[in-house]
């Protein structure tokens, strides 16, 4: 039970995301729309052609989301949030463009009336915001929703991600993805040095037998520290995602189709060169072994007469190995066997040129992969 939970995955639409899944790849949209339809349609096809999974975009209801302010002199948050403010015919317009572009639109809710506004638009997942990791009845309101559910952590300790992820699963929710929020900046070393990427790794300790799963949400403006994460293999990446640049909104850390492209490519080629943890043999394309010079094959190490009882002095494994011939691992069998005929110094040898063939008393490995003599298989594995 213990080890189906470490291995468990989460279905989200008709993706798979967990163990030995690819990474799934979000845009975030966040507030870089700033209120234009136009603007979001662009955003959600830029991060469908990106090669993104998902594309998350905030969504709040001022009045419940920031409480009123005396202080006249700061920028109204009221009216900054009320531009950003789409209707749910909207919603469910970016949600179906996104659909038809294989990317599922999904929102980050951050007050109740938004959370509501999640069920009734039948949202296929959210995304819960760092600052209400430790807001208990918005939790338990998402919690349930039903759906999948990504957490950001920023600003936020071990103690209250634990207390998040524990009211949600009390609430019902099991499909959790906690994410690990680098720093918003461009300061250069202090983006590296804050980026404590191995948080993840903790998330997984310390949440992985629940069956939640970890990843990472990438904030710096540095070319290559998301390639660092996507080695980690976490379930999920998220990066701001941006138009162009006028936007103001996230837009310092935020990168462009073109960027986006090259970013998620690189990714998914970092996923490919991890591989699957099994040593095994390079094969081309066709699915044909891969021949290498630098394999050797057993030659004669000295002219040999017809009657010699073979010893180790008289074989030697030399390359190049993609001309035919005996894998080396055959020495041991060869050992002790009478030559049946003379053989030339430096030639290949081949089981057909020996009688009274020794028993190895074991299995051979492995070794098809090369291209041996005829006869090679009934010795190897």
């Amino acid at each position: 039970m213990w080890k189906d939970r470490l291995e468990r995955k989460i279905r989200i639409g008709d993706r798979l995301v967990g163990p030995g899944e690819r990474i799934f790849l979000t845009g975030e949209i966040g507030p870089a729309h700033g209120g234009s339809m136009k603007k979001a349609r662009e955003l959600v096809r830029c991060a469908a052609e990106g090669g993104c999974d998902g594309a998350d975009i905030v969504m709040a209801d001022p009045h419940k989301f920031i409480y009123k302010t005396l202080d006249s002199g700061r920028l109204d948050p009221f009216k900054a949030w009320e531009d950003l403010y789409l209707t749910d015919d909207q919603w469910r317009e970016l949600i179906d463009y996104g659909k038809s572009l294989g990317l599922i639109v999904y929102p980050t809710p951050l007050d109740p009336i938004s959370v509501e506004r999640c069920r009734k638009l039948k949202v296929e997942m959210v995304n819960i915001n760092s600052d209400d990791v430790n807001n208990y009845l918005l939790l338990e309101q998402i919690a349930s929703l039903g759906v999948p559910v990504t957490m950001h952590d920023i600003d936020q300790s071990l103690a209250e991600v634990e207390g998040a992820v524990q009211t949600l699963m009390e609430n019902g929710c099991k499909d959790i993805i906690v994410l690990h929020s680098t720093m918003e900046t461009d300061e250069g070393d202090f983006a590296y040095d804050t980026a404590n990427l191995n948080v993840m790794n903790t998330y997984k300790q310390a949440f992985g037998d629940l069956g939640v799963l970890a990843g990472v949400v990438e904030h710096t403006t540095s070319d290559y520290l998301i390639y660092a994460v996507a080695a980690m293999q976490p379930a999920l990446i998220s990066k701001h995602i941006k138009y162009d640049d006028e936007v103001e909104a996230d837009a310092g850390i935020a990168v462009k189709i073109d960027d986006l492209k090259l970013m998620n490519s690189r990714i998914r080629r970092i996923e490919r060169a991890l591989g699957n943890a099994h040593n095994q043999r390079v094969v081309n394309e066709d699915g044909t072994p891969r021949q290498r010079a630098r394999n050797k094959v057993l030659v004669a190490n000295r002219d040999i007469k017809a009657g010699t009882i073979i010893t180790r002095d008289d074989i030697i494994a030399k390359r190049p190995g993609d001309r035919n011939g005996l894998h080396p691992w055959f020495a041991k069998v060869l050992i002790g066997a009478k030559a049946l005929h003379d053989i030339k110094e430096d030639t290949l040898i081949h089981m057909s040129d020996f009688s009274d063939i020794q028993d190895p008393g074991y299995k051979f490995p492995e070794v098809n992969g090369y291209r041996l003599a005829s006869g090679h298989k009934s010795m190897g594995a």
